[in-house]
């Protein structure tokens, strides 16, 4: 063994993040059609992904460093794929033939490497299994009714959240809620994105 080599050290989530939202923003055009939203979270089933991208659709990216451990992908993984048009996993070669294995197919895989290299190790496909009540409740009920008024009806913040979802579903049709909730998700990106490093 030779000892004078370098061993490189254990990826952090931080060492991850800040360069993937500067890659995935090379990879759209600056004219504010793409927005980006990191520590989106879903209320119904409860989970948090690391980074949203929202154009025509939802994207969801979830890291997982060399020091992050992948059981979470247990819950993660099916309340993201209610959820996203397209996931994909960011982690490293640490964890890449692990995650092939916790993963569903059409979830993409992204190799992360030193610096602010990024290698796509597989595409992600489109989900055809969105649920439209988990993109409601991701909504905030004030959401919900600026929803109903672009779509044409009206939906009180007096009511319950569970009620509005409801409203909204019976409303308006799949398409217009898919198109107004990105919009309304894009708007989100306007605000300072703050990162949380993970320990």
């Amino acid at each position: 063994m030779d000892r004078s080599a370098k061993i490189a050290p254990l990826t952090r989530d931080a060492d991850i993040r800040i360069p993937l939202i500067g890659w995935l923003r090379s990879q759209h055009p600056d004219d504010g059609s793409t927005g980006f939203v990191e520590e989106f979270k879903m209320p119904k089933p409860s989970a948090r992904i690391d980074v949203a991208v929202v154009n025509g659709e939802l994207a969801g990216f979830e890291i997982k460093s060399d020091r992050d451990s992948l059981s979470r992908l247990t819950s993660q993984v099916p309340a993201f794929s209610r959820f996203f048009d397209k996931v994909s996993l960011v982690t490293t070669a640490k964890h890449h033939a692990s995650a092939r294995m916790k993963i569903p197919l059409w979830w993409g895989i992204i190799l992360y490497g030193e610096g602010t290299s990024f290698q796509i190790a597989r595409t992600p496909k489109q989900n055809r299994s969105v649920d439209i009540r988990s993109l409601l409740f991701a909504l905030s009920k004030g959401e919900i009714s600026d929803l109903g008024r672009l779509a044409g009806c009206r939906i009180s913040t007096s009511d319950k959240k569970s009620l509005m979802v409801e409203k909204a579903e019976a409303a308006i049709c799949e398409q217009e809620i898919r198109d107004h909730a990105r919009d309304l998700i894009r708007g989100r990106s306007r605000q300072p994105m703050v990162h949380r490093c993970r320990s």
